[in-house]
């Protein structure tokens, strides 16, 4: 191997043909991402907002069904059944919907800080290589 392949990190550099765990994956992007931790940490309370309500429809519905054997004459089932069912679905939905363009929201910037921060790194240590590593490579 060349002297100058030294010159990048261990875990910037794994062994080829090692499989890379999806942990390893984040473990490596935690601290660009732990920068914005306020950011991170309001995403991932959206994430699970929109995960708690996207379960909560079809559990509301069930609630909402079994409480439709009303008895055929009583005036509520005519009204109140289908209007607190379409409430309830559509309020459901909405904060599912509302959860997920918060996190996107909030998360866009850590994201593009993220990826800011690693391209600068990358730019940065591709120009402290030596000329020789650019005029051997072969690259097109």
């Amino acid at each position: 191997m060349r002297k100058h392949a030294q010159a990048l990190p261990a875990a910037a550099n794994p062994m080829p043909g090692a499989p890379r765990s999806d942990w390893s994956t984040l473990g490596r992007l935690f601290p660009y991402l732990w920068i914005y931790k306020w950011r991170v940490m309001a995403a991932l309370t959206f994430m699970v907002g929109a995960k708690l309500a996207n379960v909560g429809v079809p559990v509301l519905l069930k609630y909402l069904v079994d409480s439709m054997t009303l008895k055929p004459g009583d005036p509520r089932a005519l009204l109140v059944v289908p209007a607190a069912l379409l409430l309830g679905y559509g309020a459901l939905r909405l904060c599912t919907s509302l959860f997920t363009e918060l996190r996107e929201l909030v998360f866009a910037k850590a994201t593009e800080g993220a990826a800011r921060s690693i391209s600068l790194e990358v730019f940065r240590h591709l120009h402290a290589m030596s000329l020789r590593f650019h005029l051997e490579r072969q690259t097109g």
